[in-house]
């Protein structure tokens, strides 16, 4: 088997595995995604009280967001025989992907344990409000949101000849991965649908590794 085929296949499964596991973590120890809509006071103290283990899982949730880089660089080549054009599309958008999301998510890494030292300090939960919409709702979700549909879309374009199911679905999950962008504008089932496509498409991610893994001419 190819190097290159081995190690696309591989990083398809890994990533999303990673990310639902620290995901799941986020879920049981944080309240994650619904926290997210608190007052900036009750997030700050929930974070303060989930201590070093907390930390330790957006860490990883970090990392697994900055994984997607080499998956969409991998992606890239290993399409690039098939349909050049999908392949250039699916690496731009999966760096940009990856990219977006971990600095949104760095966040809680470095910026957050600061702030929530004092939770109930009105300065204090201004700065954490202004960073948690603009550089966590607007680059690491609205962009986030948008660069993994496209990235997404343009791998399904690239499988639509051989993979003509996994491409329809891909190209689906997309769809429900962009509805996430219309919370801002008062759509109230936007995260909802947003969370259940992002698991769908780990899912559908894993899948297509495997697929990958087992293809037999590289």
């Amino acid at each position: 088997m190819a190097l290159l085929q081995r190690s696309t296949g591989l990083a398809m499964i890994a990533v999303p595995v990673i990310f639902m596991t620290a995901f799941t973590g986020l879920q049981m120890s944080f309240n994650y995604p619904d926290v997210l809509r608190e007052p900036p006071a009750d997030i700050l103290a929930r974070f303060s009280a989930g201590g070093p283990a907390l930390l330790a899982t957006w860490y990883v949730f970090m990392l697994s967001a900055l994984a997607f880089i080499p998956v969409g660089v991998l992606s890239g080549l290993w399409l690039m025989p098939r349909h050049p054009v999908a392949a250039a599309f699916s690496a731009t958008f999966g760096i940009l992907a990856g990219l977006v999301q971990g600095l949104g998510l760095l966040r809680w890494v470095i910026h957050v344990p600061s702030l929530a030292a004092a939770p109930e300090d009105m300065t204090t939960q201004a700065v954490f409000n202004a960073f948690h919409l603009y550089v966590g709702a607007g680059i690491g979700e609205h962009f986030g949101y948008l660069f993994t549909a496209l990235w997404t879309v343009s791998v399904s374009v690239a499988l639509m000849a051989r993979y003509r199911l996994m491409a329809w679905a891909g190209i689906v999950v997309a769809i429900g991965i962009m509805v996430g962008m219309a919370e801002p504008f008062g759509f109230a089932a936007a995260g909802m649908i947003n969370a259940i496509s992002y698991t769908a498409w780990a899912v559908w991610l894993i899948v297509l590794g495997i697929l990958v893994l087992r293809q037999k001419d590289g």
